[in-house]
């Protein structure tokens, strides 16, 4: 009947991957053998958990206690002993067996979400803050440096990104949002994004020509640009882009100023979106 035990502790394990702060943001990662050596892992941590509370309880509890006359009974091994004895299994010792397979078994699946709440407050222990997702997300997506940056750009709202496409689109604006990462998918999926101008790269010269502004626009406009279909992408800087085509376009002297009532509108919509 021990064997029986790898169920749920598989189980589990993929649930504790499944719950956690830190594992549930890489659980796209796992995938195959990995998922599966993955969710072992954890069903063994919550495993040695379970049997440690169990062994304690088992040693330190007494089986009963006097309440006055009363003689209450508080060995759970035993009263589910005698419920199967009533269901029709007679043999005493495989029926203590099967009550101990099921108070482990529940014990694993409160394992997992002791481990959370463990994870939880050493994130809060580490950081200052329970709402620690964004850190989180961070730590993860120092790996890849398009999701880092994209990440970076999309805490800030005074940095903007611009976004070179396959179909030699060209936009450039603030990012809103990304896709989450899920079991199957990691960051990669979409992106949203507020754009202030618009063009396209000169097939020949590949020098950059916007076409259209979008900050006289009556409404705010948002463009959702699969990451697939992104070129390549670089933090957009408005002085540098004066400086470089002075000619080609009519801001004023301080493109801070030249975007200020932008970013205003901008910081408003993001706190309404969040």
């Amino acid at each position: 009947m021990l064997l029986l035990l790898i169920f749920p502790i598989l189980a589990a394990g993929f649930l504790a991957c499944h719950i956690h702060p830190v594992h549930s943001y890489k659980l796209h990662r796992y995938e195959g053998q990995y998922l599966y050596l993955k969710s072992a892992e954890m069903g063994l941590r919550c495993f040695a958990l379970a049997f440690f509370v169990c062994l304690c309880v088992y040693l330190f509890v007494p089986s009963s206690f006097k309440l006055g006359c009363f003689d209450i009974p508080t060995s759970i091994p035993r009263l589910l002993a005698d419920t199967f004895h009533s269901a029709g299994i007679s043999n005493d010792k495989e029926a203590l067996k099967l009550s101990w397979f099921l108070i482990i078994s529940i014990a694993i699946f409160v394992a997992a979400y002791v481990i959370k709440l463990w994870a939880l407050i050493s994130l809060r222990r580490r950081y200052g803050n329970w709402n620690t997702k964004i850190y989180v997300i961070g730590s993860i997506l120092e790996d890849s440096p398009l999701d880092s940056l994209l990440f970076n750009l999309s805490l800030h709202k005074d940095k903007y990104g611009m976004f070179s496409m396959t179909n030699n689109k060209v936009y450039v604006g603030k990012v809103i949002n990304l896709g989450e990462p899920t079991e199957t998918d990691g960051m990669n999926q979409g992106i949203s994004i507020m754009p202030l101008l618009s063009g396209y790269r000169d097939k020949d010269t590949l020098k950059v020509k916007f076409t259209t502004d979008y900050k006289d626009g009556d409404s705010d406009i948002y463009l959702t640009l699969r990451q697939d279909a992104i070129l390549s992408v670089s933090e957009f800087s408005f002085d540098a882009y004066l400086k470089w085509n002075p000619q080609k376009r009519s801001f004023p002297k301080s493109a801070v100023e030249y975007f200020q009532n932008f970013s205003i509108r901008l910081t408003k919509k993001l706190y309404t979106l969040r």
